[in-house]
């Protein structure tokens, strides 16, 4: 911007530039107060199209009225180039006021759901932000936090991926849907505020990479570390909130931005010892829970009739995907997983999720007796080996021996009668 006042706007200084425009802080002449203004980028103002959507968006985001969206005062046009005029956002970017640092819980909670609120409200209007990072969250003089850039993610094609081959949006927050070029609907904002979520808690992303194809491979493929390791001081249920909000695929995520906002607001309303009570009551026992592993559909159901026989609640997964996923959001007592399974084996799956944290008993089950495949299995964190054929009696033998020292060593073997 080479000149000092565009229309009525007095640019005052540039505030920073993307790959969709450049934003200005400039004073309003005619009704003397300070604004924002956003500029489409140069090199998308020679096409129709891009111009004609820049408009179209700013019109469906100049009708939402919500304490948590920035608002559009107008749209302008200087010599055929369209301009936003912008509430300005002097608290700078939540991004700053993480700075790399673990947020305390009532404040990291209230950001959240003061971005969930914005978003859902977004939500019910059909529109889908599809940039939600921590850069587009900004703080308003009075504290509040309010989203940014609704819908400058669009001038990509619907889906992830654009025409030319380029990831729509920011890698680090990106859904795993839109990296894979699926159509991005609301669920994609659910898990890049998932993302922020962890971020906030954790103080780093959940998805580290020294470069942009490590970070691709963790969205699509890695379970997120599980924020009981750095952050143990966070309520009971704030980490499967997170891991649900994150889910890699959306069918698992909550359902509705509502439906995490209610997530959030019962973890900052629920009294700190009660969240932090024992997992197990001694008045309260429960089944065990046993996770099963297994691709062989027949073998599959034998096991677990087998096991619910016994009084075990057994969880089923038909692959290694099915099963990491399965393990973070249900967090089972005990993993029965079958080695040699198509796409991810076994050994692989248990190597995600003992880097993952996860940290209950994996007993692997195999065919092969092979002396180096158990010395691998075990060396990456494997607890046991049970091979094919077995007898219902030597597994539900090896799982009560497993459980029963698991849980003396946490002082609540007791309330599962082992």
């Amino acid at each position: 911007m080479n000149r000092s006042v565009v229309t009525h706007y007095e640019i005052l200084a540039k505030l920073g530039e993307g790959g969709m425009g450049v934003v200005y802080k400039a004073r309003d002449l005619h009704l003397d107060r300070v604004v924002a203004l956003k500029f489409l980028a140069p090199r998308l103002l020679d096409s129709s199209e891009a111009v004609e959507r820049f408009r179209g968006e700013a019109r469906s985001v100049s009708a939402l009225n919500h304490p948590n969206i920035e608002i559009i005062h107008e749209i302008g046009e200087d010599n055929g180039a369209p301009f936003l005029v912008l509430e300005y956002l002097p608290g700078g970017t939540l991004r700053s006021r993480i700075g790399g640092r673990q947020l305390v819980h009532s404040e990291l909670v209230e950001y959240a759901i003061q971005m969930a609120d914005g978003l859902a409200h977004a939500h019910r209007r059909g529109l889908i932000h599809r940039d939600v990072k921590t850069e587009n969250a900004l703080f308003a003089e009075d504290g509040r936090l309010k989203i940014t850039d609704f819908g400058l993610a669009r001038f990509g094609d619907a889906a992830g991926v654009t025409r030319s081959g380029v990831i729509a949006g920011t890698l680090a927050y990106l859904a795993p849907e839109c990296a894979q070029g699926m159509t991005a609907d609301h669920r994609a904002d659910i898990f890049s505020l998932g993302v922020i979520l962890y971020e906030m808690a954790a103080g780093r992303p959940p998805f580290p990479g020294e470069h942009a194809g490590a970070v691709l491979h963790s969205i699509l493929y890695k379970p997120a570390a599980s924020l009981k390791q750095v952050r143990p001081d966070l309520p009971g249920g704030f980490d499967q909130m997170v891991q649900r909000a994150m889910a890699k695929d959306r069918e698992w995520r909550y359902q509705s931005m509502e439906d995490l906002a209610t997530a959030l607001r019962s973890v900052e309303e629920t009294p700190e010892p009660a969240l932090r009570a024992p997992e197990f009551q001694p008045s309260a026992p429960r089944r065990p829970k046993i996770l099963l592993i297994e691709d062989e559909a027949d073998l599959r159901k034998a096991v677990s009739m087998s096991l619910a026989a016994e009084g075990y609640e057994v969880l089923n997964a038909r692959n290694g995907i099915e099963g990491i996923r399965a393990a973070i959001e249900q967090r089972p007592d005990l993993i029965l997983l079958d080695v040699m399974m198509p796409g991810m084996n076994g050994l692989d799956v248990c190597r995600e999720l003992r880097q993952s944290g996860f940290h209950a008993p994996i007993l692997m089950v195999t065919a092969k007796a092979e002396e180096i495949d158990r010395v691998v299995g075990l060396e990456i964190g494997a607890d046991d080996y049970v091979t094919k054929p077995f007898g219902t009696r030597e597994l539900v033998a090896r799982i009560r021996a497993h459980l029963r020292r698991e849980y003396l060593a946490a002082g609540n073997s007791q309330t599962m009668g082992l």
